[in-house]
């Protein structure tokens, strides 16, 4: 993955929700292109996951997109649920 696809794919008209697999075994739901940036020329990605806050704190995690191992898009079921850890 790099960061000008990924950036493609939370651009797009029609966003479709998706979930990012790591290297490490950990994955993330991108619910919302909202809340998700990417930075191309330092290949990070930073995914707010509003709903581990609270209040006005919301953890930010930040990613290098050369540790995205895969991604895949989230059935209709799973598009309105929380990001996973």
């Amino acid at each position: 993955m790099d960061a000008v696809s990924l950036k493609q794919r939370l651009d797009r008209t029609n966003f479709l929700p998706f979930r990012m697999h790591l290297v490490d075994g950990r994955s993330f739901d991108v619910l919302r292109p909202d809340w998700t940036w990417v930075i191309p020329p330092f290949r990070r990605v930073f995914i707010a996951r509003p709903q581990l806050g609270r209040g006005r704190w919301c953890p930010i995690e930040e990613i290098d997109v050369l540790f995205i191992t895969s991604i895949e898009e989230l059935p209709p079921e799973q598009q309105g649920g929380a990001a996973a850890a």
